[in-house]
């Protein structure tokens, strides 16, 4: 393994449920800036760590990121050492008792609302995977996947941090909404204040504001309406200048079909408002929308620019 990946185990273990004014965090911002490297590398703790929920289990991870699409090159360069990494630095993960632990999921279609024990409540979108760790000092979240509407309880003394791999929201109590795909992270909020961070700056968005972050870039605040991301607690979708490719991404969590984009002439934009009951329907009506074909072949249902 090398050096800075071992270095970037180091820092994640130490940083992971750190508060957010300690030395320590200053620090890690400081080596990340040094070489992209370590960014990467300490990017790739980040992502994995949504799976461990126990040191026992973390072999059964390691083989299970073998089967992954996409994640071979990570495997031959060394992630059951990383587990051995992981291991040494989870003594100090332990430093604070654990409080609550657990992991959410949502498959194609559903949707699901899950009640914390701070009382703050989750409603998960379809097709998202999260994990919450709870201590004393802190609560996390890691948004793996998907989207969800977060409505946080007010704790002064006790912070609540989203990670949303590109970046990180932290809150003190509010209600917004996060949604994590390939392509960005988006967050929206509804009431009260967030802050969006990552390693290229950081941005406070209050009551109707609505940002985002994509690779190797400070977050951005857009100029659309919040109230969108909570559309799909009323069983609706809202398209606003969508490319293809945002609407295959979010159709896809609702379609018995994966939806995937061709290439085409343009990138036509939609504004639409879905029903979540007849996404199905939707699609079958686009060519009616905008210049878009769709194409159903061999299990998945195609967009393409006309």
């Amino acid at each position: 393994m090398s050096s800075v990946r071992e270095q970037a185990a180091s820092w994640f273990t130490r940083v992971l449920h750190a508060p957010e004014d300690h030395p320590d965090q200053e620090q890690l911002r400081s080596w990340l800036a040094e070489n992209p490297l370590h960014a990467r590398e300490y990017q790739a703790f980040c992502e994995l760590w949504g799976d461990f929920t126990s040191t026992a289990n973390t072999l059964a991870l390691a083989q299970a990121m073998a089967r992954r699409q996409g994640r071979r090159t990570f495997i031959r360069r060394g992630l059951l050492g990383l587990v051995g990494v992981l291991g040494i630095g989870l003594a100090w993960r332990y430093r604070t008792p654990l409080a609550f632990e657990a992991q959410y999921a949502t498959g194609i279609g559903e949707r699901r609302r899950v009640g914390l024990p701070d009382g703050s409540e989750l409603y998960l979108a379809a097709d998202t995977r999260l994990h919450v760790r709870f201590d004393r000092e802190q609560r996390q979240v890691y948004l793996l996947q998907g989207q969800v509407i977060l409505d946080v309880a007010h704790e002064q003394s006790r912070v609540l941090r989203v990670d949303v791999g590109l970046a990180r929201v932290i809150v003190l109590g509010t209600r917004f909404a996060v949604t994590r795909d390939p392509l960005e992270m988006r967050v929206s909020v509804a009431r009260g204040s967030v802050r969006v961070e990552n390693d290229e700056g950081s941005l406070v968005l209050v009551a109707g504001d609505v940002a985002r972050s994509v690779s190797h870039a400070a977050p951005q605040q857009l100029a659309f309406a919040a109230s969108n991301a909570f559309a799909f607690e009323q069983g609706r979708l809202i398209l606003d200048q969508a490319g293809l490719e945002e609407i295959a991404i979010s159709l896809s969590r609702y379609h018995r079909q994966p939806i995937r984009v061709l290439p085409g002439k343009g990138n036509p934009s939609v504004n639409a408002v879905v029903q979540l009951d007849d996404v199905e329907g939707f699609v079958q009506a686009l060519p009616a929308i905008a210049p878009i074909e769709v194409i159903s072949r061999s299990g998945i249902t195609y967009l393409r620019a006309r």
